[in-house]
């Protein structure tokens, strides 16, 4: 039996996403997969030693699950290609929008596999669009949707411990307020037991203590009693906490030294043990992560766990390894992956800048196209992963240096509100993302 206090957080050989690694699922302690913000699924067969690309396309991937070594599913945040599915291990990946009802979520932020039969999706994270679930109960053969807006204004982590009995998070605003944003939401954790035909609020109790503009973002579950929910809040750290099964809930603060903010991941590997991470504050550019030993009273700094995280899976009671996705896949173990036997291929760059820049009315993009590329595309998207903008899309491009400028528009031509975007340069099969920040005067 491995000793917890043994173990360490390391970085995998995983390549480091432009953005994020948004996702991850292992089958086991060796076998894996990732999503990452260039677009692309990764694969593992060796516990993080080496990947190998298995997928690439110009979409937003937000998560995936697998149900055996074979099957499983991979949502998205783009429109017209929310869910795809592998029966192969992930050599093949196939869309399947086609087979998803007219009331399933616009984007799968969420993502539940249960067994090979049963899958449950949710979303989104965008107040203008229906908070929504989708499921199948037949390997996905057919599926089903239905609204949540009685619930909740914005849905996304969900998890289901059997086909009929789960929960899903997000945020609820008041039904007075016509148009909501983010700003007017406070957590929900919303819990079924006949498989999302009814469901109750578990933290309805407590919703005076939530501040407006938080909302719960991931779930984990250790045990039947002891479970846990992030909570985004881009100016304040906090999570929910339950040791009876999810019946009764506690907010407990972030308290370490840096003021983590702005949360996505969670992962404990015991009821007193585990960490926090995501973007770390307002900006989206701190990447900051956070530990507790004391089971989330008292915190401390935890950077060097990893940056930017939004996923942590573990294996084992006790733990014997982890993993977390963020700037990379990072590993829980009582050693570091060893390195590659062989150095591979470095990565292709193309992009010129590698920080993260702030502009006013424009920003000049630029890159350097290789000899006999063959389609370049530029796409934009909002921190939360909505659309904003196809900048380039061109087929056999001239070769060299170019440069595109954006004007702060989406593609309806209206200027869009400060915020935080990404950028992603598409050249054959190889991507890069860029996070940048608009601040209108």
């Amino acid at each position: 039996m491995t000793n917890v206090a043994e173990l360490q957080w390391f970085p995998t050989n995983a390549p480091i996403a432009s953005s994020r690694t948004d996702d991850i699922w292992f089958i086991d302690p060796m076998v894996g997969w990732a999503v990452n913000s260039n677009g692309q699924i990764i694969k593992t067969t060796d516990g993080g030693n080496t990947w190998e690309q298995q997928f690439q396309d110009d979409i937003y991937l937000r998560c995936i699950g697998f149900a055996t070594p074979l099957k499983g599913w991979a949502g998205t945040l783009t429109e017209g290609k929310r869910f795809y599915t592998t029966t192969d291990g992930g050599q093949v990946w196939t869309l399947i929008d086609n087979l998803l009802p007219e009331l399933s979520p616009s984007a799968i932020c969420g993502l539940t596999v249960v067994n090979e039969s049963v899958v449950y999706g949710s979303g989104t994270n965008f107040p203008n669009r229906p908070p929504r679930m989708v499921k199948t109960v037949d390997g996905g053969a057919t599926w089903t949707a239905w609204e949540m807006s009685e619930h909740a204004t914005i849905l996304i982590d969900n998890y289901f411990t059997s086909p009929e009995r789960g929960w899903v998070v997000g945020g609820k605003a008041d039904p007075a307020i016509a148009n909501p944003s983010r700003d007017d939401v406070i957590p929900v954790v919303l819990y079924t037991e006949d498989g999302g035909k009814t469901w109750v609020n578990r933290v309805e109790d407590i919703s005076t203590s939530f501040p407006l503009g938080e909302w719960g973002w991931k779930i984990q579950f250790l045990n039947d009693r002891v479970g846990f929910v992030s909570l985004e809040n881009f100016n304040q750290g906090a999570i929910l906490k339950t040791t009876d099964g999810g019946q009764t809930w506690v907010r407990l603060r972030i308290n370490d030294p840096q003021e983590n903010a702005n949360l996505e991941g969670i992962g404990f590997v015991d009821e007193n043990h585990g960490w926090v991470g995501g973007w770390g504050d307002a900006d989206f550019v701190g990447g900051f992560s956070s530990e507790t030993t004391d089971g989330g009273k008292n915190w401390q700094d935890a950077n060097q766990i990893g940056q930017f995280i939004n996923r942590f899976r573990f294996f084992g009671n006790p733990v014997t390894v982890g993993y977390a996705s963020g700037k990379t896949v990072y590993k829980y173990a009582t050693a570091p992956v060893a390195a590659p036997l062989v150095e591979g291929v470095a990565p292709l760059r193309f992009l010129a800048t590698n920080t993260p820049e702030r502009f006013e009315q424009s920003v000049k993009i630029e890159y350097t196209l290789p000899e006999r590329t063959e389609k370049v595309a530029i796409d934009i998207w909002n921190q939360f992963g909505g659309y904003v903008r196809k900048l380039i899309d061109d087929r056999n491009p001239i070769a060299g240096r170019q440069s595109v400028v954006w004007d702060g528009k989406n593609d309806d031509g209206k200027p869009l509100p400060s915020g935080v975007f990404i950028y992603r340069l598409t050249v054959d099969g190889n991507a890069e993302s860029r996070v940048i920040r608009l601040t209108n005067k």
